[in-house]
Formats: C-alpha cells, sequence, structure tokens
C-alpha cells in the first residue's frame, strides 16, 4: 500500500516539472514590462473640407530577437493612430537583462495640403536584474535632434489653400484710366510750333512782295 503512494506522489512530482518547468516559471516571475505611449496631435487649420486624420507608425527592432508586440512582423510593429489627440500603449515584455534599442516613425504618404511629422524617436531599454531576482526598467528616449524626451509624440497638421475671389487676376492698370497730361502738352506745343512756323513763312512772304514793289 505504502508502495503504491509513493509511485504515486512521485508521478504527479513528474507531471507537475514536465507541465511547469522550472525554467519558465522562473522567467514568468521575474519579468518586466515596458509601456511606451504613442500620441498623436492633428491640427486643423481650415474647415473647409473634413480631414483625413490618419497617421501610420512603425515602430522597428534594432536588433534581431528583441521583444515585440504581438502581431509584429521581421521586427516591425505598424499601426494607425486617428483623431485630433490620441494616443496608443505598446507593451513590450522582457524576460532578460540587457540594452533592446528601438526606432518609432511616422510612415504616412504625403498629401496635398497636410503636413506630417517626420520626427525620428530612438527608444532605448535598459533592462537589469537585481540580487534580489526582480527585473526593473529604465527607459531614455531620443529624438534625431539630439535632444532626450519623455514623451513619444507627432505633430500634424491641415491647411486646405483658399483662393481669394475678391482680387482681380489681372491687376488694373491705372495709366489707363487716368490722363497724366504729359501727351495732351506735348501734342499743344507742337500745333503752337507749327502755327508760329506758318506765321513767319507768310510775313516773310509777304515783306519779299512788297519790296519788289
Amino acid at each position: 500500500m505504502r508502495k503504491q503512494k509513493r509511485i504515486f506522489v512521485m508521478a504527479a512530482l513528474l507531471f507537475s516539472f514536465l507541465c511547469f518547468p522550472a525554467g519558465k516559471m522562473l522567467a514568468a516571475s521575474n519579468a518586466t514590462e515596458v509601456l511606451l505611449s504613442v500620441e498623436q496631435s492633428f491640427e486643423q487649420k481650415s474647415f473647409e473640407k473634413e480631414a483625413d486624420l490618419i497617421g501610420n507608425y512603425e515602430l522597428r527592432a534594432l536588433d534581431a530577437g528583441f521583444p515585440m508586440p504581438e502581431d509584429s512582423q521581421n521586427g516591425i510593429y505598424s499601426f494607425s493612430l486617428k483623431g485630433a489627440q490620441v494616443n496608443k500603449i505598446i507593451s513590450l515584455q522582457f524576460d532578460r537583462d540587457g540594452v533592446y534599442r528601438y526606432q518609432l516613425t511616422q510612415t504616412t504618404k504625403e498629401k496635398e495640403n497636410y503636413l506630417y511629422d517626420r520626427s525620428s524617436y530612438m527608444i532605448s531599454a535598459y533592462i537589469k536584474n537585481s540580487e534580489a531576482g526582480e527585473m526593473s526598467a529604465q527607459v531614455i528616449v531620443e529624438k534625431n535632434d539630439g535632444k532626450k524626451y519623455g514623451e513619444l509624440k507627432f505633430y500634424n497638421s491641415y491647411n486646405e489653400k483658399i483662393p481669394n475671389s475678391s482680387k482681380s487676376s489681372k491687376p488694373t492698370d491705372l495709366t489707363d484710366k487716368i490722363q497724366t497730361g504729359d501727351s495732351a502738352d506735348i501734342i499743344m506745343y507742337a500745333v503752337i510750333a507749327a502755327v508760329g512756323l506758318m506765321l513767319i513763312v507768310v510775313i516773310g512772304y509777304f515783306k519779299r512782295n512788297s519790296r519788289k514793289e
């Protein structure tokens, strides 16, 4: 009877080790989570047309094998944000110490009247394992301008150009409507000179005829 109990206990222990390996249980207890908050700010400067407030983004691991969110492919996690003020939380799970680096960029295609933030964020996650066996994480975010930031934020804008119909397409030439008087003075002086010349000729002609007589 005792032998059967011992065999049963040993079988139960063996089954528990097979189903729950010690390595997996230890890794799960030591895992730490890093949450990345990505925010989109979309400014609409014109309300003549409903703007397309959708931004496409990409989180890329800079080394193979780095922890990535679900639905990632080949170390790239693509997602979209829609709205004037929206944000998304990205979860990264780490079970080993080390330095993990990622790059966050916007991949929205250029469109007329839209201005998209082309900033690039470098995200460095420093994972440390303490003597007590607990993991801690320190995240440093650096933008492509060389400065460090405490947030991941993209500023987009939409501004439709509206033509001003009140302005004439062709500027008005005021000289066509306003007579300056310069041309009128020249004509008047020419007429006076011509009349004076004719008088001189006529007077000279009569003087010559009077002398001959």
